[in-house]
């Protein structure tokens, strides 16, 4: 199976423009990026900051459509950013998460 055949949630390209900033600061320094790829299990963060697969922290996600908090876990690191899963996501940022979705298709 591919990476594509294993995911659970849609992915949603960030449209050039619109500015997804991120960021978290659990047991790291701060980190800061922006999101290219989103959906309701994750996203992709570009950032230069580093932290290991498996690393947890509370990441906030900003924007002029929402804004909402979640536990977050890196589960990959490549040169150019994260790709960081959304866990504990409670019913409001998931609304909030949703309603983001639904605005960046339109």
């Amino acid at each position: 199976m591919t990476g594509r055949e294993l995911r659970r949630h849609e992915r949603t390209l960030v449209p050039p423009g619109v500015e997804l900033r991120a960021t978290a600061n659990g047991d790291q320094p701060k980190m800061e990026g922006m999101a290219t790829v989103i959906g309701l299990g994750g996203m992709f963060l570009r950032t230069r900051a580093a932290p290991k697969p498996g690393s947890v922290m509370r990441l906030t996600l900003k924007c002029p459509l929402v804004s909402f908090q979640s536990e977050c876990a890196v589960r990959h690191v490549t040169p150019t950013g994260l790709g960081i899963e959304f866990i504990n996501l409670t019913p409001e940022a998931e609304a909030s998460l949703r309603k983001l979705l639904v605005q960046l298709k339109n």
